[in-house]
């Protein structure tokens, strides 16, 4: 069969027209990034212990058992709402858990 020759310039253009959109993409996503953190400038919540209270406390043949209540308030610096999942309390002594427990919302 006869194959008509093809000329290099084809692929070369399809080679560079490829390189130009991809440095172009790259250049838009760059710009929309540090366009992003210059107006909205996001911020880490803020959290603040409020109170800490326990309610029950007992000491018996060297066992502490004790209720722990803490009243914390969150307030978000940032102009769009956040949402938080998964958050829980672990309790250490002496670098070691003794007790673990997830908060629901």
């Amino acid at each position: 069969m006869y194959e008509p020759h093809r000329s290099k310039t084809g692929r070369t253009t399809n080679l560079v027209s490829c390189i130009v959109a991809t440095v172009f993409l790259l250049f838009l996503a760059a710009r929309i990034a540090v366009v992003y953190f210059l107006l909205f400038k996001p911020k880490d919540p803020k959290i603040a212990v409020d109170a800490v209270q326990f309610p029950t406390f007992s000491v018996a043949n060297g066992t502490v058992d004790f209720t722990f209540l803490q009243y914390v308030t969150v307030s978000n610096p940032n102009r769009d709402a956040f949402t938080h999942y998964g958050n829980s309390l672990q309790l250490a002594y002496s670098d070691a858990p003794v007790g673990f427990i997830f908060i629901l919302q």
